[in-house]
């Protein structure tokens, strides 16, 4: 079953991609699952049609999405060559027309990943570029990354007839983050008792930083330059552990419901604190 894509969040997009939060009007052209999550990044306000580009991050616990809606019904012929390996797919090794148009983004629980196929398939997402009655000549493939991109290679095959070109998931992440900070303004902010403060990025002075990811498991990794990376720590412990123990706990049916109710506790009501320790006298000096 699909439904109509209504109220989702959105992030607006200026020049180098300025990101700023708003609610983009209802677009009859996209279907969303009821258990999926859509955000959308617009590039810049007008109306968007066919769904182009396609990647995808399979992670242990949730399903990351993106896909890019051209502005433009139909992309030149010219346009079409410069796109390079096919249709909907982007390569880092070729150089491509910029297109207006508008980024999506879609999360799904992986243990639902009939979902997300489900998904792809009623918006036409791995056929980007070609109208209903149109059919793809050559193979095509989408880009993937994380654990899943291996583990669901076949299913991804069988269903959508599309083969995953899979992408290192360290590179992927260092690049991603290099890249936003040094594109995207105000990226960067610290972030304390609710309260956001962004932070002024020296584009001179950016490495060495520490990049920590928290996923199903947590990967530290010191980032010294493009492609100049190395992981240092990490644990199991992440989210995989959170939803697994918050789903016990709690009976939440969702990973958004679990969110949520993070939201409105007190961790202090549970956790040993210092002062649960020295029994409320002055410990400001340990």
């Amino acid at each position: 079953m699909c439904r109509t894509e209504d109220g989702l969040g959105a992030v607006q997009l200026h020049i180098y991609i300025r990101l700023c939060y708003r609610t983009p009007d209802s677009n009859p052209h996209f279907h969303s699952q009821i258990r999926g999550r859509m955000d959308s990044a617009e590039v810049p306000k007008e109306e968007i049609l066919q769904p182009s580009h396609l990647a995808l991050d399979i992670g242990g616990s949730l399903i990351k999405l993106v896909y890019f809606s051209r502005n433009n019904n139909r992309l030149t012929d010219k346009e079409h060559k410069t796109l390079g390996e096919g249709p909907g797919v982007s390569s880092g090794d070729g150089s491509y027309t910029v297109l207006k148009g508008k980024l999506h983004f879609a999360k799904f629980e992986t243990s639902k990943i009939n979902d997300c196929l489900e998904f792809i398939r009623c918006n036409r997402l791995h056929l980007g570029g070609f109208c209903e009655h149109e059919v793809p000549r050559d193979k095509i493939f989408v880009k993937a990354t994380g654990g899943g991109a291996y583990k669901f290679a076949d299913l991804f095959n069988e269903e959508l007839g599309i083969s995953l070109d899979k992408e290192d998931e360290m590179d992927c992440l260092v690049s991603g983050a290099n890249f936003l900070l040094k594109a995207v303004q105000q990226e960067a902010f610290t972030y304390l008792h609710g309260h956001k403060e962004f932070v002024q990025i020296d584009h001179n002075d950016l490495y060495p930083y520490l990049l920590v990811n928290i996923g199903s498991g947590v990967s530290m990794i010191k980032v010294d330059g493009d492609g100049k990376f190395e992981r240092i720590s990490g644990t199991n412990l992440g989210g995989g552990t959170f939803w697994g123990l918050g789903r016990l706990l709690t009976k939440c049916k969702s990973f958004d419901e679990l969110l949520e109710l993070s939201h409105q506790g007190n961790n202090r009501v549970i956790d040993m604190l210092v002062g649960d320790i020295y029994g409320g006298m002055d410990y400001s000096k340990v």
